[in-house]
């Protein structure tokens, strides 16, 4: 197979995956998909610094499954609001309806996703639902002979 078409088999693939993503968060979140992206995107905020560092994510793996409240980075709705590119009133209206649900807490220096809520059953299936949806890409993107090695990472930085 040429490097083209493996190529755009591999983007209808992800964007097979993303749209099961999309399904996914849209039926948790009664079809308020800019609430699961504020929340989403709450959740990266508190907790992506961790796994860029690997001793945090190796002293994390041997102590607790979730990263204590303490670990997580608050955010503001202001810095969602340029994270996504929505207007900061749809992420203020968004986040009140979350901490009105009970999923997001204001503390000192922003918003945080709590260790409770990421323990949840509800949480907990949309995690692994949400994991089976990434292998099945990465099974889907392996059978095609997409390049899955780390000599791969080069290529995707330089894209980034």
């Amino acid at each position: 197979m040429d490097t083209e078409l493996k190529e755009r088999l591999a983007v209808r693939m992800a964007i097979g995956s993303i749209l099961r993503a999309v399904d996914m968060v849209n039926r948790e979140y009664g079809g308020d998909i800019t609430a699961a992206l504020v929340f989403a995107s709450v959740v990266e905020a508190n907790v992506g610094h961790l796994a860029t560092n690997p001793e945090a994510t190796a002293q994390l793996a041997t102590v607790v499954r979730l990263p204590p409240n303490e670990m997580r980075r608050p955010v503001t709705g202001v810095a969602l609001a340029a994270t996504l590119g929505i207007p900061n009133e749809t992420v203020r209206r968004k986040i009140k309806g979350l901490i009105d649900a009970g999923l997001l807490v204001r503390i000192d220096g922003g918003l945080i996703v709590p260790t409770e809520i990421m323990a949840s059953e509800k949480m907990t299936r949309l995690t692994r639902a949400s994991f089976i949806n990434l292998r099945r890409l990465f099974i889907q993107l392996r059978r095609i002979g997409v390049d899955m090695s780390d000599d791969g990472a080069e290529l995707a930085e330089a894209v980034a």
